[in-house]
């Protein structure tokens, strides 16, 4: 518990010194642009939107996700989402002036306000994340799993991770832990396999526990549907309430809401770029510009998607059903760009304005290929108990290549842990994962012949 507050107590602190950081920023553009002698009628535009601003600039950073924990995550993401957030706060700014002052406010100053603003939070969250990295970084880590072959597989994990955080110490084989303690005594932190039985895990745990390790638990599939769990009462008994994965009724309505809201603002505003495309695509290689597909909707209905065509036509004729390879050469040169930059799922706000999709949700699948995954995983199904989405929180987490089973955790987590807000959340750091091409790569080629273990998307 005392954990819990001082984590939010930081929080707290952490908003209010950006509050105080926005302003400074402001102070500073009028400083730059006027030097000592700022004008009145300009100052007080800035006045006049100062409280409303600066409640804005708290809910833009929390959309961009920039109050979560940072630690061991990527310096290279929160320089994303610093400019990002930002960016939609400057033009924020811009809209409140113009709405209470008319054009009072510079707009000169607002784009200063832009530059110094980036400067500022980049440098200060910067060494906030490199001191921190300095303090908790570099933990050794023990792996035990059934053997030291599956293990391997997870040191990979870390391996792929930011560099600095984890060094791998050794793996260990369940069978043998209690001969070798003395491993858990020589690191930092302990990563428990899903594939240990429930026992195993919580004797380690528990060991662990008393020595003051660091536990890391890859949860089964299962255990992501109490991360919500109500603590209830029967008599003297304590018991876990888990609702089945599902939206309740005003949650489908306030989703629907925004769904339509949204997809028609992004169909007016993205109109250029859709009427481009629609000459482009056909003009560069043959086949029409919209590539249709049968997908698996909510609750297994199938239904038409719209896609932009980035493959030739035909692409499937003579191999059937295969998900994108890294180095596709199916893939035309317009495809690969408009596949990295997501601009092929445009077509999809038809899809979402028919009822058929959501802006935000897990990705849709093709019924071979869900056939192939629910035999190897029978949670599989419990994704589709809400409408397929455009983008969600596996997109924005997860790469193209990530495996079924680790998209699959993000998207019953996104089910039970629904809310507007984060529908909201997972729209904003979209817009960050479609500068970062490199997460829209396919997967290896000696790796597409396991299609049970990638998610398609």
């Amino acid at each position: 518990m005392g954990r819990n507050i001082f984590v939010k107590l930081s929080k707290v602190l952490f908003a209010c010194f950006d509050l105080l950081v926005v302003n400074i920023g402001i102070i500073l553009a009028f400083r730059v642009k006027f030097g000592g002698n700022i004008p009145l009628y300009n100052w007080r535009s800035y006045e006049s939107v100062c409280i409303e601003l600066s409640l804005v600039s708290l809910v833009v950073f929390y959309m961009f996700d920039l109050y979560s924990n940072w630690r061991r995550k990527s310096l290279y993401n929160l320089v994303y989402a610093i400019v990002l957030s930002i960016g939609t706060l400057s033009l924020i700014t811009m809209i409140l002036t113009f709405w209470y002052r008319g054009f009072s406010f510079p707009r000169s100053v607002i784009v200063l306000t832009f530059f110094i603003q980036v400067i500022l939070f980049i440098g200060i969250r910067s060494f906030v994340w490199w001191a921190a990295k300095r303090k908790y970084g570099r933990r050794s880590v023990l792996i035990i799993d059934h053997t030291k072959e599956q293990a391997a597989l997870f040191a990979q994990k870390f391996h792929q991770h930011i560099e600095g955080w984890f060094v791998i110490h050794d793996r260990l084989e369940a069978a043998c832990w209690k001969e070798r303690t003395d491993l858990i005594h020589d690191v930092d932190v302990v990563l428990l396999s899903p594939l240990l039985s429930r026992e195993e895990r919580a004797e380690i745990l528990s060991y662990c526990a008393r020595y003051g390790k660091e536990v890391l638990l890859v949860p089964e599939l299962f255990e992501l549907f109490i991360l919500n769990a109500e603590p209830q009462q029967i008599d003297d008994m304590l018991v876990l309430s888990v609702q089945p994965p599902g939206l309740s009724v005003a949650q489908l309505f306030g989703k629907r809401v925004f769904d339509i809201i949204v997809s028609l603002t992004l169909l007016i505003i993205l109109s250029p770029v859709i009427l481009i495309l629609f000459i482009l695509v056909p003009a560069t290689s043959r086949g029409p510009a919209i590539f249709k597909q049968e997908r698996m909707g909510r609750h297994g209905k199938e239904y038409r998607i719209y896609k932009f065509r980035s493959m030739v036509q035909d692409a499937e004729k003579y191999t059937g059903p295969m998900l994108a390879v890294d180095k596709d050469p199916r893939i035309t040169p317009v495809g690969h760009f408009i596949r990295a930059t997501r601009l092929d799922e445009i077509p999809q706000l038809w899809n979402v304005l028919k009822g058929e999709m959501s802006l935000i949700g897990p990705r849709p699948e093709r019924a071979v290929f869900i056939e192939q995954f629910s035999e190897a995983l029978p949670d599989y199904a419990y994704r589709m108990s809400v409408k397929p989405g455009i983008t969600g929180l596996a997109q924005i987490m997860a790469r193209y290549n990530t495996t079924v089973e680790d998209k699959l955790r993000f998207d019953l987590m996104y089910v039970q842990n629904y809310s507007l807000a984060l529908d909201i959340k997972v729209l904003l750091q979209t817009i960050r994962v479609v500068f970062q091409w490199e997460k829209a790569r396919g997967m290896p080629q000696q790796e597409e012949s396991e299609k049970q273990k990638t998610v398609g998307g």
